[in-house]
């Protein structure tokens, strides 16, 4: 077992890296993303504390097969595969800990998922600013605030879209008051969680 620390924008570890170990995150945020084509990127996990990443297997696999970028300032443990099958052996209830943190990463993937099913871009960044309210966001006056800081990019890679789409997207919910941006951060307000964001054809102007 060992701990390491990473600054913000740092890569963990990238395609390729060899996969002996899991990755327990203690503090900080840890973005998991995909690149397809050249240069396109899709993110497909937004991980804080107390998250789990690498290869959700007890087995040691070749090779990677994502990129783990650092979001903020990062401290977390990783542990050989091999350790943790020795202790999951002597301390079976671990192994229900484990397993319920797999499964907590595999429910976000699918979330990436639903969220591409919707066709527009405003459901599918609605879908996405409400999950991250209910995982990241924090009480503060009549919303939520995301206690992560995220560009237009940012938003766009996990949604699969462009910054430029975001951003009109964007300027359309501020206008429609279903969010306020203070200080780089997004504050969510109630309506854009009511607003009917499996609808394919949802808009701004049809929040309730």
């Amino acid at each position: 077992m060992a701990e390491r620390r990473f600054g913000a924008r740092d890569t963990i570890f990238a395609p390729g890296d060899p996969d002996g170990q899991l990755y327990f995150l203690l503090e900080g945020t840890v973005r998991l993303y995909k690149m397809y084509g050249e240069y396109k990127e899709a993110t497909v996990a937004l991980l804080k504390d107390g998250g789990v990443f690498g290869e959700l297997t007890l087995e040691e696999t070749p090779r990677q097969n994502a990129f783990a970028e650092a979001v903020t300032d990062v401290r977390l443990v990783r542990v050989r595969k091999s350790a943790l099958n020795e202790v999951i052996k002597r301390h079976p209830d671990f192994a229900t800990k484990l397993f319920f943190s797999f499964s907590e990463r595999l429910r976000q993937s699918e979330e990436v998922i639903e969220s591409l099913l919707n066709r527009e871009v405003a459901a599918r960044l609605a879908t996405l600013l409400v999950n991250l309210g209910d995982r990241f966001g924090e009480t503060e006056g009549s919303g939520t605030v995301l206690k992560v800081r995220l560009t237009h990019q940012d938003l766009a890679n996990m949604i699969v879209s462009t910054r430029e789409a975001v951003s009109k997207v964007m300027s359309e919910f501020q206008r429609a008051g279903l969010i306020e941006v203070r200080n780089r951060r997004i504050s969510v307000s109630p309506q854009l969680a009511k607003a009917r964001v499996s609808d394919p054809s949802w808009s701004p102007g049809a929040a309730a």
